[in-house]
């Protein structure tokens, strides 16, 4: 049985969770603390898989300042008074906690490694239009614990190989995925205060995204954002040549409001 706890002074959501069959969901009842000097006590002397916050937004913006210090790995999950809206966030955070500790056999990912594939898995989905919209951005990027900031610009670079190019059905036989792999070796993860998200999508498409990061300050002009990332990924292109015997080239890069411009009823 996995272990919640649910920060909240709102009785209307109290009583939404309240209302849940815990057990059948996979958890016990959740242990209930109402601010976040209690949900930090809490969370240092009793164990939790996760924490749902119901806070006025100056309170949820504190506790989660202090999570990112102390429980940077605890998925956040949303809270609601609807009781069937909360259900759907609990299943969501059921599997993303399954996934989390499930036995992998002979390999060794310790939790926190496994939470960063479950968020590479998201921002795949996410650059291929399979999130559907904006509240499903902000709330799956808390539950996964991103350090992207799904509010301000970011810059989306697509890369394609010659016409002519045998790489990915002649001289490469490892697949797509492990493509990406390699891929996100090369271009990294951060680069000036902006993350760096490289994905191989369907059709082989190559996209890669920078966008900046939570308490970072980090200049979004569009022009300078442009610039910072086509320097870096025309000095990675070079290394994927060098290593992977891989022509890239830049066929498109433009700068979007935010990621949840990403979605697929944007």
């Amino acid at each position: 049985m996995y272990k919640l706890l649910l920060t909240t002074k709102d009785p209307a959501i109290c009583n939404a969770f309240s209302t849940l069959p815990w057990e059948m969901l996979g958890f016990r009842a959740p242990r209930v603390v109402s601010s976040v000097e209690e949900a930090v006590s809490s969370l240092k002397r009793h164990h939790a898989d996760a924490i749902a916050i119901g806070l006025p937004e100056e309170e949820d913006a504190a506790l989660l300042c202090q999570l990112m210090e102390t429980n940077p790995d605890l998925p956040v999950m949303a809270v609601s008074d609807d009781a069937g809206e909360l259900e759907r966030y609990v299943l969501e955070l059921r599997k993303i906690l399954n996934r989390v500790n499930a036995d992998m056999s002979n390999t060794s990912f310790t939790p926190g490694e496994q939470l960063q594939v479950c968020r590479h898995e998201f921002f795949r989905a996410l650059m291929d239009k399979r999130i559907p919209d904006a509240d499903t951005v902000q709330r799956l990027l808390r539950l996964l614990r991103s350090k992207m900031d799904a509010h301000r610009p970011c810059v989306a670079a697509e890369l394609v190989m010659p016409a002519d190019s045998d790489f990915l059905k002649g001289r490469w036989h490892y697949g797509s995925e492990r493509l990406e792999l390699a891929l996100r070796n090369i271009f990294g993860v951060e680069v000036e205060g902006l993350r760096i998200l490289s994905c191989v999508l369907p059709g082989d498409s190559i996209v890669l995204l920078g966008c900046p990061m939570l308490f970072h300050d980090v200049c979004t002009d569009g022009v300078a954002m442009t610039e910072r990332i086509t320097r870096h990924v025309n000095s990675c292109i070079a290394h994927v040549d060098e290593f992977l015997g891989l022509d890239l080239s830049i066929s498109d890069i433009r700068v979007l409001p935010s990621l949840t411009a990403m979605v697929r009823n944007a």
